[in-house]
């Protein structure tokens, strides 16, 4: 099977029946990963040799173009002599070197057409590939927060059935510990919210006691200097 007729069938591949039918989503996903990676890296050393061809063929384009000019100028340097044998010969050369050329721009036009392929299939796998990689992602969460909650039903049933030689105070504790697990990331930012706003209320008030000082020493001047009692 050759590159493009493998980057379909990737391409074409339907995750969300794989991941339905896989005992293992994320083995799944792992694999076809692995897959994709090993085509976009096979698809960028085929199409960095396709380019050095291509540039091939544009050189030696370039070439042949020089050529014919070189054969029409002996040309008319064998008509300026008089000789117009060597002159036939000369203009024999250049359309052979016409036809080279016109084949070579062939060539190039295919190649150039092979590297516009190869650069949708490229765009198209790495697009596929970080869609794939937010799945894993979305999986693994969702796996993490399903563990998570089997753990709080255990806690929870060991809760109901724990018999008398069991304290309740242990398994409540524990109880206790999966839900902080469960919601920590919200609790620590409440938190961190309150102690901010606990800390700007109390700095607020240190300004307004400390304006208030200030104004009564203010007074307290004035009615000095004044020979007066401070209001």
């Amino acid at each position: 099977m050759g590159i493009l007729e493998r980057a379909r069938y990737l391409m074409q591949a339907d995750l969300s029946d794989l991941l339905r039918r896989a005992a293992d989503p994320e083995a799944v996903l792992e694999g076809y990963l692995d897959d994709l990676d090993l085509l976009i890296a096979e698809a960028r050393r085929l199409r960095a040799a396709e380019q050095a061809q291509r540039d091939r063929e544009d050189a030696r384009v370039r070439d042949l173009q020089q050529a014919q000019r070189t054969w029409e100028a002996k040309a008319r340097l064998c008509l300026e002599r008089g000789d117009e044998d060597l002159a036939r010969s000369a203009l024999e050369h250049k359309l052979d070197m016409a036809e080279e050329a016109a084949e070579a721009r062939e060539e190039r036009e295919r190649l150039d057409q092979g590297l516009r392929v190869f650069d949708d299939q490229l765009l198209a796998l790495e697009a596929r590939r970080e869609e794939v990689v937010k799945l894993r992602r979305e999986i693994a969460r969702r796996k993490q927060r399903a563990r998570a909650r089997l753990e709080l039903q255990q806690a929870l049933q060991r809760l109901g059935s724990a018999d008398e030689a069991t304290p309740a105070k242990e398994a409540r504790d524990e109880l206790d510990e999966l839900q902080s697990r469960l919601e920590a990331s919200e609790e620590m930012r409440g938190e961190e919210l309150s102690e901010r706003m606990l800390r700007l209320e109390a700095a607020d008030r240190r300004r307004r006691r400390k304006a208030a000082v200030e104004a009564e020493l203010s007074s307290l001047r004035r009615a000095v200097s004044g020979g007066r009692k401070p209001r």
